[in-house]
């Protein structure tokens, strides 16, 4: 066999640059660092606290700037003149805070903002989420509602949307990076819409309502459905504009009221409330019911795992909720006795049921993209004998998972 010569090498290459475009040009984050440069601004002022390493930080840094690139080309705006705090040790996080007269961070794995400030708390986040910062792009959208004008509500009526809208900015860096397409977002939760049942805060406080599902989730949606029809540009005018009901009627051209019935109208046709029912019981592998148990429907979008309705076990390991009709399988989690040390409940995923049985969880984590059994693909309809074998005790549960 003879040696390629340059040319030969050459063609290769060319070819594999045709099949594999991304391992011989940019990739999608590097071109979006280059369009932040072409933006002209400055970097906005980091403050990291705790055992962060260096990789971590320009990851982080890179998560804002992405976002900075994405909101100005969707919604016209950008701005630096804040600083980021992002601690891995809360109270580390917190004495420098009060240094800066800024309220404490109660929370782990998340963020929030005041004017002028982010605060970033990565502690128990997973390695993926650490470098991304959390949900910062979310929460440099809060930032930028404040830089367009007021985040006050007449009536309450508006109380979903600043967080509604950031979940939405955050969607589209999501989708900018290549972690999410929105696509696969926009099915996911309104199959999570379709679990729930409810039209859109409905007729109940937000306060009774799955607070998480509706701002995250279906406020996505709502979101997404007022851009479609009046643009990105509207959703800072609501802020510019006062940020009540008539902002909000001036900015995407129907008031509050017109915009729920539309919208509800649009619920029956993209997510109609389950019809099937998913029933059974969760037993160890003694044969004896296993109580507490929550337990998640499952459905999988391109390879992401979507909770589609849970339950929680009775006293005899009894489970029943709503459920699509096939495609989904059963994820089981068990509440470990004891809490963690800032006094919230602990819990282990234990593993998923599904067509060819039980799967079960080695490291307790069911993460986003965690291949899962067979799912339920036999027809349209209810499932109501199911029997969830756990190959452990619950005692051995609580060894293995909890106590460690």
């Amino acid at each position: 066999m003879t040696a390629l010569g340059r040319v030969g090498v050459a063609i290769l290459v060319a070819v594999a640059c045709v099949v594999a475009v991304i391992a011989c040009g940019p990739s999608a984050t590097e071109r979006l660092d280059e369009q932040w440069s072409e933006l002209g601004v400055q970097e906005a002022e980091f403050v990291f606290l705790g055992d962060i390493t260096a990789q971590e930080r320009e990851s982080i840094r890179r998560e804002l700037r992405v976002a900075q690139v994405v909101y100005e080309e969707h919604f016209g705006a950008i701005t630096s003149e804040f600083t980021v705090y992002v601690g891995a040790d809360l109270d580390l996080l917190n004495e420098r805070l009060a240094a800066d007269r800024l309220p404490p961070a109660s929370f782990t794995c998340h963020g929030g903002a005041v004017r002028g400030a982010i605060v970033i708390a990565i502690k128990d986040c997973r390695e993926e989420v650490r470098e991304i910062g959390a949900n910062l792009a979310e929460v440099y959208f809060f930032i930028l509602q404040w830089q367009a004008g007021t985040t006050s509500y007449a009536e309450g009526s508006l109380r979903w949307f600043p967080r509604a809208s950031a979940a939405y900015a955050a969607a589209l860096v999501d989708d900018a990076r290549g972690r999410r397409p929105l696509d696969v977002r926009r099915r996911g939760e309104q199959l999570r819409w379709s679990s729930l049942g409810q039209p859109f805060l409905g007729d109940a406080s937000i306060d009774q309502v799955d607070h998480e599902l509706h701002l995250s989730g279906v406020g996505f949606l709502a979101t997404e459905w007022l851009v479609e029809r009046a643009g990105t540009q509207a959703v800072l005018r609501v802020f510019s504009l006062g940020g009540h009901r008539a902002a909000f009627e001036s900015a995407f051209g129907m008031s509050v009221d017109a915009f729920h019935d539309a919208f509800e109208r649009h619920r029956s046709q993209v997510a109609p409330p389950f019809v099937h029912r998913a029933a059974g019981k969760v037993v160890g592998t003694d044969g004896v019911a296993i109580e507490g148990a929550s337990v998640y429907v499952v459905v999988r979008i391109e390879g992401e795992a979507w909770p589609a309705g849970s339950g929680t076990t009775d006293t005899h390991g009894a489970f029943e909720l709503d459920a699509p009709g096939s495609g989904y399988t059963i994820a089981v989690w068990f509440r470990c006795p004891d809490v963690d040390g800032r006094g919230r409940e602990r819990r282990v995923h234990v593993g998923e049921w599904g067509a060819d049985g039980f799967l079960a969880d080695m490291d307790g984590y069911l993460e986003d993209d965690q291949k899962g059994p067979e799912p339920f693909a036999d027809g349209e309809r209810d499932r109501t004998e199911l029997v969830v074998e756990i190959p452990e005790t619950r005692e051995s549960l609580i060894a293995k998972g909890c106590e460690e």
